[in-house]
């Protein structure tokens, strides 16, 4: 059994590959997939496409990583990659891991009647705490359904990371050693301008 980790990785982190792993030990998947979105709705990376998803694979490896959204219509909606996947897959249900800060506005998403059909929702916590089934109590009525992971926060992001690499501060141990190489080589995030979709 699949379960999916979306998300714009910009860039792929250490707490991205440790909650993969945890979550894949403690529900017993086979798998933990990484979906590098293409042109998330709601941000504008100031990297390529190419980029993130090179990053992802170096970090992750290339199997554990679904081009998907590389081939779909923009913006990269949830709902049309989901759907995609459904049908690839052969299956009713997509596993899909969230965070708790974007779970608790997941009605505000793009065609949130489809997500909630469509998909089994493993939530993890960010920096708000401990988190329990009364956060969601609104949800759950609704017939959305979801588990919440057993993990401690990790205080890694990648917004951090940007900002150290802007600052000339070291990232070692915070990302993989390819994709530290990688944004090195590449000087990514050295500048303030945004790169243009490739």
């Amino acid at each position: 059994m699949k379960c999916y980790f979306f998300g714009t990785f910009n860039p792929l982190h250490n707490a991205h590959l440790e909650i993969a792993k945890k979550i894949k030990e403690q529900f017993n998947f086979d798998e933990v997939i990484f979906v590098p979105a293409y042109a998330p709705p709601h941000k504008i990376p100031d990297t390529t496409p190419s980029d993130r998803l090179f990053m992802a694979q170096l970090g992750a490896g290339k199997k554990n990583v679904n081009d998907i959204e590389y081939f779909l219509p923009i913006p990269s909606y949830s709902y049309n990659t989901i759907l995609e996947l459904k049908k690839r897959d052969k299956t009713d249900k997509i596993n899909f891991i969230m965070g708790y800060d974007s779970f608790i506005k997941i009605e505000s998403w793009k065609n949130p009647q489809i997500l909630k059909e469509n998909v089994n929702f493993i939530i993890i916590p960010r920096h708000c705490g401990d988190i329990s089934d009364i956060s969601f109590e609104h949800l759950k009525h609704k017939g959305w359904n979801y588990k919440i992971a057993d993990i401690n926060f990790i205080d890694i992001s990648s917004n951090m990371i940007r900002n150290k690499i802007q600052n000339n501060e070291e990232i070692t141990g915070l990302v993989p050693k390819k994709v530290e190489e990688y944004i090195y080589e590449h000087g990514l995030y050295k500048g303030k301008t945004q790169r243009v979709f490739n």
